[in-house]
């Protein structure tokens, strides 16, 4: 769990659906499209999100059925950790999926909910203290991931960048909208049967207003075989957007991946 500045409004709350959010995960599912990709983030900007969390003071209402005031070092939300020291917001979109989330030791509280939104949940990341690399809505079942440069620009804090049209062959990298969901489970499904993959990247290649889906690949032999499966893996449910695959370079690792979080980490596990 992690300490984070938030405040706990009280009174009445309607209860938490998000209809619209849970439609655009559902069609992202069945391929990624600039459009879908555009439905998803329009519908995490206004979405009401349940974020597991504990508090270190007893919410019992006082004779006037008052609860009190909650300090927000009191407040500890719960991340999910990874073993290379990455952490991540789990956030829900329902009560039925936050159900689902279970703690890791016997002795661990069981998590309550409040309800966050992604302007909360930016400022929660660009606290220069915390360590969360961004949000996973419905952990275990959906696991899209929302980087936290994505959760800065769907709130509006920071702006995107335009793609220069005097210059169509500048090709940038950055992390995709949102993640391809079915092509990412099929490229982990099949790095799971290779022992020699040990972690691969997804980025998003841009080249003018062109995308494609560039895929970077530690392995500890670097056979060209490894390189055809994950693309054939992966364009299959690209659903049209070109595929690059590639081995990890020092010039990779150094200028495109930085501090990405891996689509597959062989040492890791939620």
């Amino acid at each position: 769990m992690a300490n984070q500045k938030t405040t706990i409004k009280q009174g009445k709350i309607a209860p938490v659906t998000n209809p619209e959010l849970k439609k655009a995960i559902e069609q992202l599912k069945l391929g990624s499209t600039p459009e879908k990709q555009e439905a998803l983030s329009k519908a995490l900007k206004v979405a009401r999100l349940l974020a597991p969390c504990n508090f270190d003071v007893e919410l019992k209402p006082d004779t006037n059925g008052v609860l009190p005031t909650v300090n927000p070092s009191q407040i500890k939300f719960f991340l999910i950790n990874t073993k290379d020291g990455k952490a991540f917001f789990p956030a829900f979109t329902d009560v039925e999926e936050s159900m689902k989330f279970k703690v890791a030791g016997e002795k661990d509280p069981t998590p309550k909910n409040i309800v966050r939104t992604i302007q909360d949940y930016d400022v929660l990341l660009s606290d220069p203290k915390s360590i969360v690399q961004g949000v996973i809505i419905n952990p275990g079942t959906d696991n899209i991931v929302i980087p936290k440069q994505l959760v800065a620009l769907l709130a509006g804090r920071k702006k995107p960048q335009p793609v220069q049209p005097t210059a169509p062959m500048n090709v940038t990298y950055s992390e995709p909208s949102v993640y391809p969901t079915r092509m990412v489970n099929a490229v982990y499904d099949y790095c799971e049967t290779n022992a020699l993959v040990s972690r691969v990247w997804l980025k998003a290649k841009l080249y003018g207003s062109a995308m494609s889906f560039f895929l970077v690949v530690e392995a500890e032999k670097q056979d060209q075989n490894i390189l055809k499966e994950i693309h054939d893996a992966a364009v299959v449910q690209a659903k049209d957007i070109p595929v690059e695959v590639m081995f990890i370079t020092d010039t990779l690792r150094k200028n495109v991946i930085k501090e990405a979080v891996a689509l597959y980490d062989r040492n890791i596990s939620f």
